[in-house]
């Protein structure tokens, strides 16, 4: 088990399809002041890029959401990965159990490198783990030749652009 990142934060960057290039260069600007040491990288799915940090998760989103990128629509934070084969059903429930994770419900961001059936396999499996009585939300993110896997309260997976200033209705 390993993240594409070794050491530093690893996070999934959803951005908007052919995008990706731009949001490169807006989610690096973002995060550069915070943490000059970035890296973002592409994968073989458009619309996927993979970010390295030193930032925490509360940290990342807050250094976004200072310059909020324009192509940005998830950030989610890996755990760990498996290797993509035969074996991943097995790493990925495996991991779950061993880390005592617990999760009410589980998004995939899409097939990648699993099968069908082996996707169908791992959402039973994994349903079998979920509990009703939790507010966080088991992410799958299968890439290039791994699935990795991580954790968030619900909903924050998602960047939420938010207003600095309300309009106030002019008084007299």
């Amino acid at each position: 088990m390993r993240t594409p990142c070794g050491d530093r934060s690893t996070y999934i960057l959803t951005v908007r399809y052919g995008k990706e290039r731009l949001a490169e260069l807006e989610v690096g600007d973002a995060l550069f002041p915070a943490d000059p040491s970035v890296k973002i990288e592409r994968t073989v799915f458009g619309g996927v890029l993979v970010l390295c940090t030193t930032l925490q998760f509360d940290e990342l989103l807050n250094a976004l959401l200072a310059f909020p990128p324009t192509t940005l629509e998830r950030v989610v934070p890996i755990m760990t990965c498996c290797d993509a084969g035969d074996d991943a059903v097995k790493c990925v429930v495996d991991t779950v159990v061993e880390e005592g994770l617990r999760y009410s419900m589980v998004r995939f961001g899409r097939r990648g490198c699993l099968s069908r059936d082996q996707l169908e396999l791992l959402k039973r499996r994994l349903r079998e783990f979920s509990t009703r009585y939790s507010d966080n939300t088991l992410l799958v993110e299968p890439l290039d030749n791994v699935v990795c896997i991580g954790v968030v309260e619900d909903a924050m997976d998602k960047l939420f652009k938010e207003k600095v200033m309300k309009i106030q209705p002019y008084r007299r």
